[in-house]
């Protein structure tokens, strides 16, 4: 009776599964023009992508019902703010991963049924983030991390992780003193904000700009970024006419009266979206017209829809990310953008692609491993990584002790606001040298 009931369920699934692939269809690339001249709102390409994913076919899903049965299980976990006021910038990277280890499943070519375990720190907080990965360490079958999101909470289990011999790679805690600490088990896969800073200094310059106004919002992320394109702004010639750290609030009316006073032409706003979007609407209200750039803390998708569609135009971002869902994104990358959009019905938003970027990197760790795979064979595989191509860049580690696993490629992209939408500019490069 048992065995009846198991082929009746895979006959229904592999019916389910032949249906939907009955029912299965370029965008074209642009190339970005640097932008210079005077400080004034960019002229943004705009350009999209999505694509419908592809169907799972009868075969692939009765081959992985019939493998996972009898296949141990390797838990990857997943450390964000997933329903704080920063979720924008982490729930991307949650999805993007989510897909990854349910697409490997699919697939059933891993010696291994792989389970993703997300854990909520909701708003990236020092204090609770310790307690989220010692739950994880205590779950024998967690293999690897990816993650923490933030910089703050990464810091603050970098030892725990350590101490356990569990590797965890972030896709977006971008503080420079993460990887100089001497974690082997620590690796970030991004561009650190030394990196950023630099960039962010080089595009107020490009852009004509003279005068800076220099803010952030006091968190280990922001007052970090915000130091260092403080420092690289007098390196390229920049007059820092305003350098402030507020804590995230509501009214900004101080900090607006000193830039009706001091008139900068370019600010700068180091911090995280909902704060950025209040700055920017009433600088706009007081009749600031500086440029507004932020970081890759601010480059969120409802960063238009939150601060007003005709205060967000020509807002450009820094962000040491690649955006999949741009024209002139590689083949590999449309179809992450396809599948995505095929399974949540939105856009892979910051941070997407560089969390499937490091889940592949553990779905290839764990067939390399085998089924006995161990956390000692998991970092043993990623320490190992050296010109691996991925989605957004292609990844080797530094080996330097005192800047330990940073990804070699620290590319910085520039991205801007037209009609409402994200659309890319280019690398740093496309605006100087």
């Amino acid at each position: 009776m048992a065995r009846r009931k198991l082929f009746a369920a895979l006959a229904a699934v592999m019916a389910l599964a032949l249906i939907g692939s009955a029912c299965s269809k370029k965008t074209e690339t642009t190339t970005p023009k640097a932008v210079k001249g005077a400080c004034t709102k960019t002229n943004i390409l705009h350009v999209a992508a999505g694509l419908p994913g592809a169907p799972v076919h009868a075969a692939a899903a009765f081959s992985s019902l019939r493998a996972q049965g009898s296949k141990p299980t390797v838990s990857i976990g997943f450390i964000g703010d997933i329903s704080g006021s920063n979720s924008s910038l982490v729930v991307p990277g949650r999805d993007a991963a989510k897909l990854a280890f349910e697409q490997a499943n699919a697939k059933g070519d891993a010696p291994v049924t792989f389970k993703f375990i997300e854990l909520d720190n909701k708003e990236a907080k020092e204090t609770t983030a310790p307690a989220l990965a010692q739950r994880l360490i205590n779950d024998k079958t967690v293999m690897a991390v990816i993650g923490p999101a933030f910089s703050g909470e990464t810091e603050a289990v970098q030892p725990l992780f350590a101490k356990a011999g569990i590797v965890h790679v972030t896709q977006s805690a971008t503080r420079v003193s993460l990887t100089t600490h001497g974690f082997k088990t620590f690796f970030r896969s991004v561009g650190g904000d030394s990196d950023q800073g630099a960039a962010a200094a080089k595009l107020m310059k490009a852009l004509g700009c003279t005068k800076a106004a220099i803010i952030d919002d006091k968190s280990p992320y922001g007052n970090g970024l915000g130091a260092i394109i403080n420092t690289e702004a007098a390196k390229v010639g920049l007059t820092v006419v305003d350098r402030e750290s507020i804590a995230p609030t509501v009214d900004y009316t101080s900090l607006v009266d000193t830039l009706v006073t001091k008139k900068p032409d370019v600010v700068f706003y180091s911090g995280y979206v909902p704060q950025a979007t209040k700055v920017l609407k009433q600088m706009r209200e007081r009749g600031v017209t500086a440029t507004f750039i932020g970081g890759d803390g601010d480059k969120g998708a409802n960063f238009a829809k939150d601060a007003g569609a005709a205060n967000a135009e020509g807002v450009v971002f820094t962000c040491p990310c690649l955006d999949p869902n741009v024209a002139n994104a590689a083949g590999d990358a449309k179809q992450f953008a396809s599948d995505f959009v095929a399974k949540y019905n939105k856009k892979p938003d910051i941070y997407a692609a560089e969390a499937w970027d490091i889940a592949q990197m553990y779905i290839d760790g764990a067939k390399q491993c085998g089924a006995g795979v161990t956390r000692a064979c998991m970092l043993d595989f990623i320490t190992k990584i050296d010109g691996r191509k991925g989605l957004t860049k292609t990844f080797s580690w530094t080996t330097d002790p005192k800047v330990l696993h940073e990804v070699v490629d620290k590319g910085v992209n520039i991205y801007g606001i037209k009609n409402g939408e994200i659309v890319l500019f280019g690398p740093i490069q496309k605006f100087a040298s």
